[in-house]
């Protein structure tokens, strides 16, 4: 892996906010996925992904959250209603808030990487042919090289905002997240964790594990499970009490 490899176009593209669903830079709460779903839709491969990277560097053309657009994907309900209990509110009220109270700008989403696919399985780089568009014959040399030159970009706008909270979704990429976002500086914090125990559940391995650290003194990195899947927060129940947990933390 070289940088001669590496396009230019790609570099300025994969460097700036691509991949972000867009929102306030400036909110006080920032929200990050690892890195879109649905890459399979329409021709994004073919046309409109190789578009984005010949155009390079990618700006916010909007400062505020779209959540009418949001609550109409899984992904997004859950988050809604998340965020619904952090706000001290029955997560029962999510819909509600999000189309008739909440503004757009008290979040801003993004994602640690920036090409979309229909999962995190590796072997999805190969079958797409992303090694043309990117310079990188492997995933796993794409993401490593976002470790260097991509998660500066935004560990650097993390300091500049000073956003009050975090909310990382899939612990599983703890390492990536705490790297992207606290990589500006020495950090000798501890990262705390607790579980939360579904309601009526008694079995240990049921439990949804998730960390916490304070990157500085304006900045709390929350990491949590998904939304999804039998080990997620797929229950209102986990999401109101691991609201109250965060909001306890922060």
């Amino acid at each position: 892996m070289t940088h001669k490899a590496i396009p230019e176009n790609f570099r300025n593209w994969a460097c700036s906010y691509s991949g972000c669903d867009g929102g306030n830079p400036d909110a006080d709460i920032w929200l990050c996925g690892i890195e879109w779903g649905g890459g399979s839709q329409g021709d994004y491969y073919s046309d409109s992904l190789p578009a984005e990277i010949k155009a390079g560097t990618v700006t916010l053309e909007e400062s505020k959250f779209d959540w009418k657009d949001s609550v109409s994907y899984t992904y997004g309900r859950s988050f809604a209603k998340l965020f619904t209990a952090i706000k001290e509110k029955p997560v029962a009220d999510y819909k509600d808030l999000a189309l008739n109270t909440w503004d757009g700008s008290e979040l801003f989403k993004l994602n640690l990487y920036p090409i979309a696919f229909d999962s995190t399985d590796h072997a999805l780089w190969n079958e797409n042919r992303m090694a043309n568009l990117t310079g990188f014959d492997e995933k796993n040399l794409f993401q490593t090289w976002c470790f260097m030159n991509r998660f500066p970009f935004f560990s650097k706008l993390r300091a500049e905002k000073k956003p009050k909270l975090i909310i990382c979704t899939g612990v599983s990429y703890l390492r990536d997240f705490f790297v992207c976002f606290g990589g500006t500086q020495d950090n000798n914090g501890h990262i705390e964790y607790d579980d939360i125990v579904p309601m009526f559940e008694t079995n240990k391995a049921s439990t949804r594990r998730y960390y916490w650290v304070k990157l500085d003194e304006d900045t709390t990195l929350v990491v949590i499970p998904f939304f999804s899947g039998i080990h997620g927060l797929n229950s209102d129940y986990l999401l109101q009490e691991m609201g109250k947990r965060i909001r306890a933390i922060v």
